[in-house]
Parts: structure tokens; C-alpha cells; sequence
């Protein structure tokens, strides 16, 4: 692997750089393209460059006439940002003209540029078009050079990607006869290091088992085969494109743990040794009396066919029943942690436990679930404009889902206090929790009441990731006292 030692490219770029890009283009969307490239990345607390290899990454590539326009070429660095390229007459080749501009920041427009190596130095050839072979519908980088976000003048930011190579996915994905028996089944499991329940549709078709993608992607189905008390799932299953990851997955065959570990000031993470396994198959016990079925076997919704992925998700004892879905309340949420915003990070966290369970601690489906969020008064929307927020929704770093514990980062001060309220519908009819109050800085003149006047209804331990515990636990804990009149208290324990 090529390495370079980056510095500022001295001469000026002397072309005129095309305007950035950030609506998706009209024309086609080519389908499951997959992107591949080498590359390398700043880190500037560590002073240092990190090299990488992607592979199964999604690629979103349009071609309207003969334009093509590639979304975040940058591995490292998305943005959200189009290039654009040109097919030549005879279809077989794609040249995309550098500098064009791609992001913003502090004031700065940055570009993506072509540059070559210069002895040790990134600098400028005597091209800084981008030239792709276009054969078979794969794309592949030919004119030997470097993309690298940098500004007009030629200095790179420390970000770029080479070799680089887009081909469309040959594996196809399994979905079940139109005429299949579809049922809802509750799923129990371990993941991330905790114990979680969700609601997952379960298709049979003769000796055929559809098990829908627990990761939630529409259309996307694990199949087995129903063998007396068995369903057996065969390993390395295509399971199509997550965009929430960002790529392909898999469903894979697995071994290992997940353990939440503490980092002092930003909460309690899972940290995983996960290997992939040599199995053939994921088999279920299967029980033709009630429908139920059930494996010892972990295995992963993967990011990767080889590998185990930068992001799974991991799916461990996992037990399925079936589930009749009726109208009820939701349980209150709580804030679970709360750190203010950090020096020298510009942002802070807290964490709110949102159960998915009613008043009578029965499981609800979170899949019809939602919330709305108040940083003091303000009620929070998500980027799409959403107040009411859906119980699984995840946005990067800000809007984070791990089972019911559901993490949040903030760029704001918040002055006084965080709220949080759940609603669960079925049909027509959407029943909500109380909307609950988190104090960041001190107890509420109401709360301080019920403290010597109201009963308690009732108190309630969560451990670091949200997840209820005994009150017998050991180790910081997270008390939620309800009083009587439906007022919360949520405070720090060491047992």
C-alpha cells in the first residue's frame, strides 16, 4: 500500500471548479453498486495518517444521459456531496474533471481534487481528471492518481481514496411467495450487551421459513428450511443494502461476547469479541404445537461477507414466539445519564431508557412506537422534520437505538431540564406514557415536595446501558423514584 506524507501543494489550480452538488441528480439510480477503494484518513488529536481498505460499501451512482454523478467518494468524509463525470461517445469510459466543490467548514469550501505523487508530496500532474474504465457496468479507476478533498489552492485536508472500483452486486436477495403464511413473532435476544425484545414477521411456505431481517431493512429476508423440529439457515446469507450502515450485509454465523465497559464522561458502551465461525448453518429448534422456535447459536447481521464488520448487529440466544399485537399504555421513560457538554469536544450525552413494555410490564411493539423530546421547553425534531420520532430511529452519533436504551448527543447548552414522553399506536388508537421530567442541575420545587409529603409508588434501578436491573445489583446504578402523583425522581446509586 502506497503511503504519502501530506503537504501543501504549492501551485495553484488554474481551472475553474464546478459548484457542489447536494440534491440527488434526476436520471437512474443504478441498483446495488458496490464501492472499493483504498485510502487514508487524518486523526489530528494523534498527529498522525491512518490508512484503510473498503470493500462492500454502497455506492449510489446516477446516470442521466452522458453525465454520471457518484455520491461521497470520500470514504472518510461524507458529506452528502455529488461529482460529477462524463461518458465518453462510445460508452467505455468516465472522466470526472477536477477540482469540483464537495462540503464546507468553518468558512472554507473544500474541493475534491485529482493529485498524483510527487516524490514524497501529493501535487499536481499534468491532469486532474478522474478517469474511470466502464465495462460490463463496473467501473474502474485507470488514470493511476489520488481523489483528495482539498482547498483551491491545492492543500489537501488529509483525506482521500485511490484504486478505486464500483461494480454492481451479482448476489440477489430471497423474498418470500406472495401466497406464504405471514405471522408476528416477538423475538427475545441478546445483543450489544444486553438483554432486547422486538417484533419480527415470520413467513412459511411449505418446508420454506422466511425470518425477516431483524436490522429492520423492508425486503429483506433470512431463509431456512423446516426439517421435522428444526429450521435450519444456511451461513453467508445476502441480506441486501442497509443504508443506515452504509452497506451490504449478510446474515453470519458467529462466536464471542459483548461486554459494556465504562468510559468515564461519555457512559457505558458494548465492546465486542466477536470471530466469525466456519458453521454451515444457523439451526433452530423448531415446536410445532405452539409455533415457537429458538437457537444457542449467535449469529450477525454483517457489513461484510469475510469479516466480521466495523458495525454488526449481533443477535445471541435468540428465541421467537408468536405475537398478537393489542392497544395499551407504555410504560414511562426515564433519563438514565446525563453529561453536560464537554471541553474540548463541543458536545455532550444523555441517555433515556424507553421501555418496551406497558403499565403491566407485557412487551409492546416499538415498531409502532414513537416520541417526543424537549431540551428545556423546546420540543426536538429529528433532521427529516420529525417531532414525533420513531422509537428505532438512528441518525449517526445523535440519535443512537440500543435495545430500549436510546442515546443522544447535543451541540446546545440545555439550562434546566430534559423531557421525554412515549406513544404507542395500534390502529386508530394511540395511547402515550407521562410526559417525564429530567432536572439537569437541581430538584424542581415540585419534586421537592413530594419528597415529604407524597407516598412513593414506586423505585426502580437501571445499570449504565438503561437496562432495569434487581435493587439487590452491585455497582453505580440509576434510581427512578415515582410518587404518587406521577412525578419522577432520577438520581445516581453505588450499592
Amino acid at each position: 500500500m502506497r503511503k504519502t506524507i501530506f503537504t501543501a501543494v504549492a501551485a495553484l489550480l488554474s481551472m475553474a471548479a464546478t459548484a457542489q452538488i447536494t440534491e440527488t441528480p434526476e436520471g437512474e439510480m443504478l441498483k446495488n453498486m458496490e464501492w472499493q477503494s483504498q485510502g487514508m484518513y487524518p486523526d489530528y488529536v494523534a498527529q498522525q495518517m491512518y490508512q484503510f481498505v473498503e470493500q462492500g460499501a454502497i455506492a449510489h451512482v446516477v446516470v442521466s444521459g452522458n453525465k454520471m454523478y457518484i455520491k461521497d467518494p470520500i470514504t472518510k468524509y461524507k458529506v452528502g456531496a455529488w461529482i460529477e463525470g462524463e461518458i465518453s461517445d462510445d460508452g467505455t469510459q468516465v472522466v470526472f474533471h477536477t477540482p469540483q466543490a464537495y462540503t464546507e467548514s468553518n468558512g472554507t469550501l473544500f474541493y475534491l481534487t485529482r493529485l498524483v505523487q510527487v516524490g514524497n508530496k501529493l501535487g499536481l500532474g499534468e491532469s486532474t481528471d478522474l478517469v474511470f474504465s466502464y465495462e460490463d457496468g463496473k467501473l474502474t479507476q485507470t488514470d493511476g492518481g489520488y481523489l483528495v478533498i482539498t482547498n483551491l489552492e491545492g492543500q489537501s485536508a488529509g483525506y482521500l481514496d485511490y484504486n478505486i472500483n464500483i461494480s454492481p452486486v451479482q448476489e440477489e436477495t430471497v423474498t418470500p411467495p406472495a401466497d406464504a403464511e405471514m405471522l408476528s413473532y416477538k423475538m427475545d435476544y441478546e445483543g450489544q450487551g444486553g438483554q432486547h425484545s422486538q417484533t419480527v414477521n415470520v413467513a412459511f411456505s411449505g418446508s420454506d421459513v422466511y425470518i425477516a431481517n431483524p436490522a429492520g431493512i423492508a425486503d429483506s429476508w433470512i431463509k431456512g428450511t423446516l426439517d421435522g423440529d428444526k429450521i435450519v439457515c444456511p451461513n453467508t446469507q445476502f441480506l441486501g443494502a442497509d443504508e443506515s450502515l452504509g452497506y451490504f450485509v449478510y446474515f453470519k454465523a458467529a462466536e464471542g461476547t459483548i461486554e459494556m465497559v465504562e468510559y468515564p464522561g461519555f457512559g457505558t458502551f458494548p465492546v465486542s469479541t466477536i470471530n466469525l465461525t466456519s458453521d454451515e448453518a444457523v439451526t433452530f429448534t423448531y415446536n410445532a404445537d405452539d409455533r415457537s422456535f429458538s437457537t444457542e447459536q449467535l449469529f450477525l447481521v454483517n457489513p461484510a461477507k469475510d469479516k466480521v464488520g466495523e458495525s454488526f448487529y449481533d443477535y445471541g440466544k435468540s428465541s421467537f414466539t408468536t405475537f398478537t399485537e393489542v392497544a395499551a399504555v407504555p410504560a414511562n421513560p426515564a433519563v438514565t445519564s446525563y453529561y453536560d457538554i464537554i471541553e474540548g469536544f463541543g458536545f455532550g450525552i444523555f441517555m433515556i431508557d424507553m421501555p418496551n413494555q406497558d403499565t403491566e410490564g407485557n412487551y409492546i411493539n416499538q415498531e409502532n412506537m414513537y416520541y417526543n423530546l424537549y431540551l428545556d421547553d423546546t420540543p426536538v425534531a429529528n433532521p427529516e422534520g420529525l417531532t414525533d420520532i420513531p422509537y428505532t430511529y438512528t441518525y449517526g452519533d445523535f440519535f443512537q437505538v440500543s435495545g430500549t436504551s436510546h442515546t443522544f448527543k447535543y451541540v446546545n447548552p440545555i439550562s434546566e431540564k430534559i423531557g421525554v414522553q412515549t406513544f404507542y399506536k395500534v390502529g386508530d388508537q394511540v395511547n402515550s406514557s407521562d410526559l417525564v421530567w429530567y432536572y439537569i442541575h437541581s430538584e424542581p420545587d415540585a419534586i421537592a415536595a413530594v419528597k415529604d409529603g407524597q407516598a412513593v409508588a414506586r423505585t426502580e434501578y437501571f445499570d449504565g446501558a438503561g437496562r432495569m436491573v434487581s435493587p439487590d445489583t452491585k455497582g453505580l446504578l440509576i434510581r427512578r423514584t415515582t410518587y404518587a402523583d406521577g412525578t419522577q425522581q432520577t438520581t445516581k446509586v453505588m450499592k
